[in-house]
């Protein structure tokens, strides 16, 4: 019931961001619990009776280079139990202060609280819910001397992972760890505990130790995160993962974060095809091994990324 509540508020989003057009928790490089008027501890599964004022679990919103937020329309936050009533939606327009001069941001996210009051966040480390979706959408003046400076001096990989100099857009979910994404420039899709495990795309799998796919936010202890190296909670696996990127083009992956709810085969099969070239496979789809098939069982063929 989740999902398919999650998926078609996303199809909702989608129209919205086209009549507009003409976003660390959820891995999909554009979901930001700040921009949900959220604190990363929001849905916390062991506190499903908390609401905080002012959170979301359903938020348009726009706002300007400086961080001025013109508009916001959302559905309140619920505990645990609760369904969403769309007349308690609230609606904002601060034009006070607004400079699209300095570019202009548009948000729209959604999360699993919408379903009954879910919590699926984590206490042990509060980066925001598991599942839900985002599209952003950026007018961003000031990347465009940037782009060309990259340019100009041969940066292929800057350029690569920007290819779009002024506008980018970005679209994704996380749901029962699937993670979908599709994006015009990279993003961190997941911020690890680990500051000396190098960076990798949420695709790539090679050298990534998975957690236990018993582990969730909802079942965060030692009965059911540990595995033969010893016994861990769910914290611990956070702490032993680098940073996760999504990049530029069409990706579909394992959610990198431990909060997820895996519902198998785990992990699943990657896919990504973009300026940064092509991952296929992992998993229980192992690539034959080849000059371009990584420890993971994928093939990766890379670009100046």
């Amino acid at each position: 019931m989740h999902r398919r509540l999650v998926v078609g508020l996303m199809a909702v989003a989608v129209m919205l961001a086209g009549t507009g057009a003409a976003i660390a928790g959820v891995s999909d490089g554009n979901y930001d619990p700040s921009r949900q008027g959220c604190s990363g501890h929001a849905d916390d599964s062991e506190h499903p009776e908390r609401v905080e004022e002012g959170c979301q679990n359903f938020t348009t919103n726009v706002s300007d280079g400086s961080g001025h937020e013109v508009f916001r329309w959302g559905l309140p936050q619920l505990a645990d139990g609760q369904s969403p009533d769309p007349s308690s939606a609230t609606y904002q327009v601060n034009p006070d202060g607004f400079d699209p001069s300095t570019g202009v941001h548009y948000y729209t996210g959604a999360d699993d609280n919408l379903s009954g009051g879910e919590h699926d966040g984590s206490t042990q480390v509060g980066d925001g819910p598991s599942d839900g979706g985002s599209i952003v959408l950026n007018v961003s003046p000031q990347s465009v001397p940037a782009w060309l400076d990259a340019l100009a001096a041969g940066d292929t990989q800057y350029v690569a992972t920007h290819p779009l100099p002024l506008i980018d857009f970005g679209i994704g979910a996380c749901t029962d760890g699937l993670c979908s994404s599709t994006q015009t420039q990279q993003r961190r899709a997941f911020d690890g505990g680990n500051r000396k495990a190098p960076p990798r795309d949420a695709a790539n799998y090679d050298g990534y130790t998975w957690d236990p796919d018993t582990c969730s936010s909802a079942d965060p202890g030692a009965d059911t995160c540990s595995d033969a190296s010893g016994r861990h909670r769910l914290k611990y696996w956070h702490d032993q993962s680098g940073d996760a990127y999504v990049e530029p083009g069409v990706q579909v992956y394992e959610d990198p974060s431990p909060n997820g709810s895996p519902i198998g085969p785990y992990p699943l099969p990657a896919l990504y095809v973009g300026t940064c070239g092509v991952i296929m496979g992992g998993g229980q789809l192992q690539m034959p091994t080849s000059p371009v098939t990584n420890g993971a069982g994928q093939v990766v063929i890379p670009t100046a990324c």
